[in-house]
């Protein structure tokens, strides 16, 4: 007979393993799920986490994650305090932006350890098959096929999402919505380590950007994510990343004598939350629900943050105190209008993108007191109006 559990959680990062947590705590069978062998390894991200005040300036309505996101100090390997946006043509817009960087491998494992302290059951090596209507889930591991139900099931399997796929969940524009990624760790890195550095550009990364994120002793994360309907069909990203890491005129000399540690690649949701973020007996939660800051990509904070949701809603619906759709409700209140200003703010990018000299002629135009606010998720003009500044800011200049 196959095992019965209240929770089966899909995928063991940051917003599974907190969703986990605080049911394991609260005495619920829970079951965690994830593919890999070693929970936090590969690291797919550049290990930036805005510091809490940041993030209470970000999501002014989140009040949870002035908790979530007090790092231990020994999960942070370093602490920047500056942001500078650099255009295609080197014109850098610099600005105070505090954030934490972490160890992901070690801060991954802690979370998903306080889940497996707590009673929480770890499927690890098991891929998830398929989710019938019933929460039952088909799973594939070293042993074989096996099954187990549950009552709930969390998706946090990840962009491409099968939980999301069992809720009907679609991308469209798979060109468009997602962003290949690929990440270095770099070794004898010559960077300013109190400055996050974000580059602009059609042949840097186009749609996307790439950045330095100095992880302290020399060491960064040098990466970036790109949107296939603007980039070249036929270049690599690996190709993308090398040309920008030896022929950057402001980043090669920090990068000059760097070596490669490791390196990843991922994919990052960059089209907003999907519609459907739970059922009647299913909620989604980190990047299988959209919940990613579509104009940087940024996607830890709100991973805490739905996680801690969804752990304390299903907590009440397993109680019948809650309809799981309440968890809806929540994520919006608290970070959704961030997600949709994101969103808009790519929307805008979408619109210059394509043209190394548009990018830098509008960064120039726009500087700090339009920039700055873009990377905190809020729009300084409406929509409409800032997009027409940029272009009649260009057709100025141009014509």
């Amino acid at each position: 007979m196959s095992p019965l559990y209240d929770v089966a959680v899909v995928g063991a990062g940051p917003a599974g393993s907190t969703t986990a947590g605080i049911l394991s705590r609260k005495g619920f069978k829970t079951v965690v799920i994830d593919r890999r062998s070693e929970i936090g390894v590969p690291i797919h991200c550049g290990e930036l986490l805005p510091a809490p005040p940041e993030l209470l300036d970000i999501f002014p309505r989140s009040k949870r994650l002035q908790h979530l996101a007090n790092i231990r100090p020994q999960f942070v390997t370093n602490k920047t305090s500056r942001t500078q946006l650099i255009s295609p043509q080197g014109h850098t817009v610099e600005f105070k932006f505090g954030t934490n960087i972490i160890d992901r491998t070690k801060y991954d494992q802690y979370l998903v350890n306080q889940a497996s302290d707590a009673g929480a059951e770890m499927y690890l090596q098991s891929t998830v098959l398929n989710r019938l209507q019933n929460n039952q889930i088909v799973i594939k591991s070293k042993s074989g096929p096996s099954q187990i139900d549950a009552s709930v099931v969390v998706g946090a399997d990840g962009p491409n999402s099968l939980i999301s796929k069992t809720l009907g969940n679609s991308y469209s524009d798979t060109d468009r919505d997602l962003s290949p990624a690929i990440n270095f760790i770099m070794s004898g890195v010559e960077c300013d380590e109190d400055t996050v550095q974000m580059f602009f550009g059609k042949y840097i990364a186009p749609g996307g950007y790439t950045w330095i994120i100095p992880k302290g002793d020399s060491m960064a994360n040098v990466g970036f994510g790109i949107r296939r309907c603007i980039s070249n069909p036929g270049t690599t990203l690996l190709t993308y990343l090398k040309h920008f890491i030896s022929r950057n005129k402001i980043a090669a000399p920090q990068l000059k004598h760097a070596k490669v540690v490791s390196r990843v690649g991922a994919i990052i949701p960059v089209a907003g939350p999907v519609p459907n973020t739970s059922s009647e007996n299913a909620v989604l939660v980190g990047d299988a629900a959209g919940h990613v800051m579509a104009s940087n990509g940024g996607g830890i904070p709100t991973a805490l943050a739905g996680g801690s949701i969804a752990g304390h809603v299903i907590a009440a619906h397993l109680n019948r105190q809650l309809p799981l759709n309440t968890y809806d409700r929540l994520w919006k209140y608290e970070f959704g209008k961030e997600l949709d200003t994101a969103l808009s703010v790519l929307r805008i990018a979408d619109s210059v993108m394509t043209s190394d000299p548009l990018i830098d002629v509008c960064m120039r135009v726009a500087g700090k007191q339009f920039l700055e606010p873009l990377i905190r998720c809020r729009l300084p003009a409406p929509v409409d109006f800032a997009s027409k500044t940029f272009v009649r800011a260009f057709n100025a200049i141009v014509n």
